[in-house]
């Protein structure tokens, strides 16, 4: 708790340079532009929109983000989320370090009427500490932020954050053991503000499984390679082998049918490159 208390412009529309920086490889010289290794630590700058159908063909929501991987591995994800079924909207910030633990995040919730609250959350060795604000829970408008620590035993690489939107749900697979395959156990720390409710979070463990490699087609024509993995919910998804990108979710809440999330646009700037990874040259 000490330390708790403590984009448009030059953006390239996909090409096969951009395919080739989403299996974490680098492309010909000719395709990528690049600034100077001098003039900025961010390598790629993925932009995207994940939209929700409901089974009826209906929407149910939409996820608007942003990416930016750093030369290190660490990366940092915003999210614009609206989430029709519940009426409401979320904004998220997710920052992962470099061993792949997402390691802080804030999300903010509103209703179509009103803010529903916040919520800050930093990852520790023995847990969580969360600082939130639910506009739900105000007795009096002198109601602060409330404190607290939620423990747990695992160990911080096989813990995530998960704060709602869909397009996050790819970092709790950043540590998942290729070579090992089969289930591998997760703990999520869920932030609060679901669907109206308190902005405190909790612990919920889960199991993932890897299925298989599987090329998906976008509307654009083009198909993109993917690891299909499936959680002990029942929910699916299918992610970009390098980056860990979403791109397709089928969403399971209890027995009912999926709703389906899929990659509906995607853009890259590539921003600089990797000592170890220069572009390649004819």
């Amino acid at each position: 708790m000490q330390k708790l208390l403590a984009m448009k412009s030059g953006t390239k529309l996909v090409s096969l340079a951009m395919l080739t920086a989403l299996a974490g490889g680098t492309a010909g010289a000719e395709e990528t532009h690049k600034t100077a290794e001098s003039e900025t630590n961010l390598q790629r700058l993925y932009r995207g929109t994940t939209v929700c159908t409901a089974p009826d063909g209906t929407s149910c929501g939409a996820d608007y983000w942003n990416l930016f991987i750093h030369k290190d591995g660490s990366r940092v994800l915003q999210v614009a989320s609206e989430t029709a079924r519940a009426g409401e909207v979320r904004h998220a910030t997710i920052v992962v370090e470099a061993d792949g633990v997402p390691r802080e995040a804030f999300m903010h919730n509103r209703s179509m009427s009103e803010a529903l609250g916040s919520s800050y959350v930093l990852q520790t060795e023995d847990g969580v500490d969360q600082a939130f604000h639910s506009a739900k829970g105000l007795k009096t408008p002198s109601d602060g932020i409330e404190l607290s620590s939620v423990a747990s035993e695992n160990p911080p690489e096989t813990r995530a954050i998960g704060t709602g939107p869909v397009v996050a749900d790819g970092l709790p697979f950043l540590n998942y053991d290729m070579e090992k395959a089969g289930d591998q156990s997760r703990e999520v720390f869920w932030m609060g503000g679901s669907f109206g409710g308190t902005m405190s979070g909790s612990f919920r463990p889960t199991t993932y499984s890897f299925v298989g490699e599987e090329s998906i087609a976008m509307p654009q024509g083009y198909d993109i390679p993917t690891e299909h993995f499936r959680m002990a919910s029942g929910s699916e998804v299918w992610l970009t082998k390098g980056s860990r990108i979403v791109v397709r979710a089928d969403v399971r809440f209890g027995s009912g049918p999926a709703l389906r999330y899929e990659l509906t646009e995607l853009n890259v700037t590539p921003l600089g490159v990797t000592p170890e990874a220069k572009p390649a040259t004819k």
